[in-house]
């Protein structure tokens, strides 16, 4: 296994919602360039109790100088990620890194920043084993 958040890009990429690490997808960070891009900032979690997993906190941003282009990507990368008919969802992000995620809440309008470009937002938590 690599780094979580890593793991989600390549994720996403393979879905065909983004398209690389560091040039639309920035893990930790959402830098000022490009204006459209998405950023995954993990937060404070927990650690399972007598379990090899942890409880991750992760949450999404969507940043784009249109308000509708913003909320339609901030809600494609949420459906990715949640289930409908149980509330969570099991993803193999790759061959080795399973999670089970539950969205926190439904994506919605955070701000718009000092350059005028909307920021969209959700938080996820995922059970899954530690990064190497």
């Amino acid at each position: 296994m690599a780094d979580l958040l890593l793991d989600i890009v390549n994720y996403w990429i393979a879905e065909s919602l983004v398209t690389a690490d560091r040039t639309d997808a920035f893990r930790d960070v959402m830098p000022d360039s490009p204006d459209n891009c998405v950023a995954l900032i993990e937060y404070a979690g927990e650690v399972a109790f007598m379990a090899n997993v942890a409880n991750r906190s992760v949450q999404v941003r969507v940043r784009d100088e249109d308000h509708d282009t913003g909320k339609s990507k901030i809600v494609a990368l949420y459906n990715s990620v949640y289930s409908p008919e149980t509330g969570i969802r099991v993803i193999n992000f790759t061959v080795s890194r399973w999670g089970i995620v539950k969205a926190r809440n439904y994506p919605y309008m955070l701000n718009k920043d000092e350059s005028e470009r909307y920021i969209f937002v959700f938080n996820m938590g995922i059970v899954t084993p530690g990064d190497d």
